[in-house]
């Protein structure tokens, strides 16, 4: 028997008969390390308005997959109304290791504490509006949310320092490799019991709920920044996939996942560089008109970075009296940039794609200021009463004959 023991030590059932081609592992690399340089290319030169909007977007990105890796699979559905305190977070199973208010506030101080500025800035933003207050009466989780991202930064704090290495994302195979053998993150077992019945025994499987990868996320870019000043230290949403923490995986395995992982994560950061590009650039020739202070072009980037949002949230993140919220979008829904909904009889702000070619018709102008006039009527119709009231004042009064 010790024998076997011996024959035997490595083996795991589900392991592959043999390790991945070298080619293969390449391919992937070569992929992941050209979508890595495009990026950096692009993050070398970002204007402030674009890295403003970028960092909105990343923030949504963000918030949304530690949501779905939290346990609300479908967050990307209700996110927004959620955010906008409309609507409480759809569950479509029990495994929900946080409540979702507690997750978004734990990546919303990790966030605004970020290295890179424009991130920062955006994330103090837009915390001022997020309630974790709202998740009082949920159940206290196992690992909270903060403790996930403290052992995600001591797992990121001890990893050995970068040699010589041609692969310039050496770095994330390092921390998915301590991850994998790490109590916190590493995959658990299912467990199986037993359960006796008339008919006969059971055997049940219990799930265990999943780790907070998304904690790796946000040390993933401050493990690639250490040690190179021209690298942003930015969260990549997606960078650490389960699939790659598995044990029975041999090592060109694991690298070739997390190699795809790393590609599809940047070209997700890139795709959100251009969505940015798209819609700050005709903003000038759109809003040319403004003066150089107004916050409506600030306004416009958060809406379309990451998503609608209420009146008194746009009060709370501008930090302006609720008269200001009124003239920003104003000025906004008539330039055809927003539009105002309601949910649930609440207003709520909507940002509007550009026409192809990026080109606003005063179609577009119109359609958005009466979309604007919708929740506002009734304040309007009690302004337009008060000036009715006051000509008719004046007219009396222009009307009375002068007394001797």
């Amino acid at each position: 028997m010790p024998d076997l023991e011996t024959a035997l030590t490595g083996f795991h059932p589900l392991r592959s008969d043999e390790d991945a081609s070298i080619q293969a592992l390449m391919e992937a690399r070569i992929d992941a390390a050209h979508a890595w340089g495009q990026f950096q290319g692009r993050m070398a030169h970002l204007p402030p308005d674009i890295a403003h909007h970028f960092a909105c977007g990343l923030i949504r990105s963000a918030l949304v997959d530690a949501l779905v890796q939290s346990g609300f699979s479908d967050a990307k559905s209700w996110f927004s109304v959620w955010f906008c305190g409309l609507e409480s977070p759809s569950v479509l199973t029990t495994h929900i290791l946080a409540p979702a208010w507690t997750v978004a506030d734990t990546l919303f101080v990790e966030l605004s504490l970020s290295g890179w500025e424009p991130l920062a800035e955006a994330a103090g933003q837009l915390r001022r509006t997020a309630r974790p207050d709202r998740d009082t009466g949920s159940a206290t989780p196992e690992i909270p949310p903060s403790l996930a991202v403290e052992q995600a930064r001591t797992l990121a704090d001890q990893l050995p320092e970068e040699g010589e290495d041609d692969w310039p994302l050496a770095a994330l195979d390092r921390l998915h490799h301590a991850a994998a053998g790490s109590r916190h993150f590493a995959p658990i077992e299912r467990e199986r019991h037993l359960l006796s019945l008339p008919t006969g025994p059971i055997a049940l499987e219990h799930t265990s709920s999943g780790a907070a990868l998304w904690a790796l996320d946000l040390m993933a870019g401050s493990v690639l920044a250490r040690g190179h000043a021209g690298i942003a230290p930015l969260p990549l949403p997606g960078a650490v996939r389960s699939e790659a923490l598995k044990p029975e995986l041999w090592p060109r395995e694991r690298a070739i996942l997390v190699a795809d992982a790393a590609f599809r994560a940047i070209a997700n950061l890139t795709d959100l560089i251009e969505a940015a590009y798209m819609a700050v650039r005709p903003l000038p020739a759109i809003l040319g008109n403004l003066r150089s202070t107004s916050r409506a072009p600030s306004l416009y980037r958060i809406l379309a970075g990451f998503g609608p949002l209420r009146p008194i949230q746009i009060e709370k993140i501008l930090r302006i009296s609720k008269n200001g919220v009124r003239e920003l979008v104003g000025t906004l829904a008539k330039a055809g940039l927003v539009e105002m909904t309601s949910h649930r009889g609440q207003a709520i702000i909507q940002p509007l794609p550009f026409p192809p070619g990026g080109e606003h018709t005063e179609e577009v102008s119109g359609k958005s200021a009466s979309a604007l006039s919708g929740p506002f009527a009734q304040f309007d119709a009690a302004m337009a009463e008060i000036d009715r009231l006051l000509a008719r004042s004046a007219s009396s009064d222009l009307s009375e004959p002068e007394s001797d």
